[in-house]
């Protein structure tokens, strides 16, 4: 996104202003410390709307009532204020946009007479809206919860434009505020969003293709249900069928189906005149008594197995815990290299022989009793299945004893009515409602959603997130910044001996490595500096040009480097001094190795910063602030500052 920072300025309660004009392409700023160039990393971050200030407390916040920068996206201009954090205001800000730049010129602090005050959030999501910004629900998931993926935000892309002075040659963290695990996961999970690869229709899209695929799951898991319930259903009918007829003198079929037990429930045989007679009631009671015995004993069996093996676990670990503390309790100290008699003091060499020979004997049985009590096994599973056998047999026990007492309950009102025609017509009720109660329950045929209606969905859902490829452009993207980091690295002071390599960078999980003899060498394992400054430069150089390249991005095109020469500490630098006829009065610079590479590095800069507007069509912003200041760069020079002449404050 062509969008570069125009103005930093500061208003004191009084009106007076102060002022920092940048442009696009490599601004710097030099200076003595201490004389503001850090602070204004820290201005801007608060300015985009950070929830704390971080701005050195000391001169700077003593004179400013009011901290504001002035944004160029394309052909318009963001003003965006905010009040001292300690003032009343200090949820509130300013905003608002000019699409002439006449308005610079003039610009003071009487421009905010004919704003308001606004709350902070509002504010912000308006300048969201004109960075193209306006994701409002990243969930990809309904059931997800929006706090931890909700709307897309400006503080997401933060960590991509600064680079701070105790940063910037870091070689264990990248990235500005990710020892924050939320920010850093929102800055990675966004960035599709940040670059302009998906858009809230993606996010919308992948809440249908969930909730869809939900009620496909759903709708299996129903069918796999009515499935399992088939053989509930089977008993549950059988049972009362079988009874009435035994009770009438008829055998019923062995392995009937659900629609054969349907039917025959549905056509029951006519109680017959001679249903006394022919009634087998005893019979079939003592078949199922005989069954059920049968069972109890199989459950006895596996009782027994599963006390077996928690009884040999219990043992096995006093075993083991035994051996222990015999290895334990066998310690002792050593003995005299030489025994001797009490009396006369004559040396005993055939004891001595004897109490080695013990001594080796004794150690080979610790150790051997070391390794036993080492070894251990787990019999859970095992249990686990003689748990569930043990389960199902008292299920079938359960089972067969309802029978027995459905079959008593008959016998008994057989016996008391001296009727068994009463009571099987009232079988043949029960019968009766469990078919009409198993006849209402959903079948596969009866269900309620339209399956094909849903893949069909499904299928339309995945066709339009495929459109996305959004798959490709991660690798596209990765392959990109390895390409540009790898070319900008070898232009730097990065170690010779890990050429020539590859830089990679994972946009998945923002990591950083360089590939050496197929070999991953992460930052924190290099050493040097100057390293790990290459490192930092040509990866915030690549991900500039990245967010430069992508049309749709909502990433501002600048960048802030504090600092870079730090790593070089260079014995002498040039100082440019201006006479008020702006002529150099200096001496010729000193060139030692370290101030070429210092000046190495703004040559590099201003490289890329040619390269990417040669490619994408615009000059990004690099902003550094430094305290070398060498004559090639003086044109790129935007302040000049001295702790006894101008500053920032």
């Amino acid at each position: 996104m062509n969008a570069y920072i125009k103005k930093i300025v500061l208003f004191s309660q009084a009106g007076e202003m102060r002022d920092v004009s940048l442009g696009d392409g490599l601004n710097i700023i030099t200076g003595n410390s201490k004389t503001g160039k850090s602070a204004l990393i820290e201005i801007v971050d608060y300015c985009l709307f950070s929830s704390r200030s971080t701005i050195p407390v000391g001169k700077i916040t003593d004179f400013t009532e009011l901290f504001c920068i002035i944004i160029k996206v394309s052909e318009k201009y963001l003003v965006i204020a905010r009040p001292h954090w300690k003032s009343s205001n200090r949820t509130k800000a300013y905003f608002s946009f000019e699409v002439e730049s006449d308005f610079l010129e003039i610009f003071s602090f009487d421009y905010f007479n004919s704003q308001s005050l606004r709350q902070m959030k509002d504010v912000q999501q308006d300048v969201e809206q004109h960075l193209g910004l306006a994701v409002l629900d990243t969930r990809e998931s309904s059931e997800e919860d929006r706090r931890k993926a909700g709307k897309v935000t400006m503080r997401s892309f933060v960590s991509l434009l600064f680079q701070h002075q105790n940063l910037i040659a870091n070689k264990h963290s990248l990235f500005y505020r990710f020892d924050d695990y939320q920010k850093r996961k929102k800055t990675i999970d966004q960035l599709p969003i940040l670059l302009g690869w998906v858009d809230a229709e993606y996010y919308s899209l992948k809440q249908q293709f969930e909730a869809k695929k939900k009620q496909l799951d759903a709708e299996a898991k129903r069918k796999k249900s009515l499935e399992l319930n088939k053989d509930e259903q089977i008993r549950r009918l059988r049972v009362p069928i079988e009874q009435y007829y035994t009770s009438i003198g008829l055998i019923l079929g062995i392995e009937l189906t659900l629609r054969e037990l349907k039917k025959i429930a549905e056509n029951l045989p006519v109680i017959p005149r001679t249903a006394e007679e022919d009634s087998d009631i005893k019979l079939q009671l003592l078949n199922l008594n005989n069954t059920r015995k049968k069972y109890r004993v199989e459950l006895s069996e596996t009782t027994h197995l599963i006390k077996q093996v928690n009884d040999n676990n219990t043992d096995a670990y006093s075993y083991g815990n035994t051996l222990n503390q015999i290895i334990l309790s066998n310690d002792f100290e050593g003995f005299k290299d030489k025994i001797e008699c009490p009396i006369c003091h004559h040396k005993v060499p055939e004891i001595e022989d004897k109490v080695e020979t013990i001594r080796l004997s004794r150690n080979e049985l610790i150790e051997e009793l070391k390794n036993v009590g080492k070894y251990e096994t787990d019999s859970s599973e095992h249990i686990n299945k003689l748990i569930e056998k043990s389960d199902s047999q008292k299920k079938d026990i359960r089972i067969i004893t309802l029978e027995i007492e459905s079959l008593e309950k008959s016998s008994q009102e057989v016996i008391k009515n001296q009727s068994l025609r009463e009571t099987l017509m009232r079988l043949r009720g029960r019968i009766e409602a469990i078919l009409e109660q198993i006849l209402e329950t959903p079948t596969l045929a009866q269900s309620p959603i339209d399956i094909e209606e849903i893949k069909t969905k499904i299928s339309f859902l995945e066709g339009k997130l495929a459109g996305y490829d959004l798959e490709a452009k991660y690798k596209d993207a990765d392959s990109f910044i390895s390409e540009r980091m790898t070319e900008i690295s070898e232009k730097l002071d990065f170690e010779k001996e890990l050429q020539p390599g590859i830089m990679r960078f994972d946009l998945k999980a923002f990591e950083f490595y360089h590939v050496y003899e197929k070999q991953k060498i992460r930052l924190s394992e290099m050493g040097s500096g100057a390293n790990w400054l290459a490192c930092h430069l040509s990866l915030f150089l690549s991900l500039l040009h990245l967010s430069c390249k992508e049309k749709n991005s909502c990433i501002p095109s600048f960048l802030f480097i504090d600092q870079p020469s730090q790593v070089y500490f260079p014995k002498a630098i040039n100082v440019i001094r201006e006479d008020k006829e702006q002529k150099k009065v200096d001496d010729e610079p000193t060139f030692d190795d370290n101030i070429k590479q210092v000046k190495n590095i703004f040559k590099v800069i201003v490289e890329e910063i040619s390269t990417i507007k040669n490619d994408c069509g615009f000059a990004p912003q690099v902003i550094v602030m430094e305290h070398a200041d060498e004559i090639e760069f003086s044109q790129y020079v935007k302040k000049r500052w001295s702790s006894d002449g101008e500053k920032l404050i």
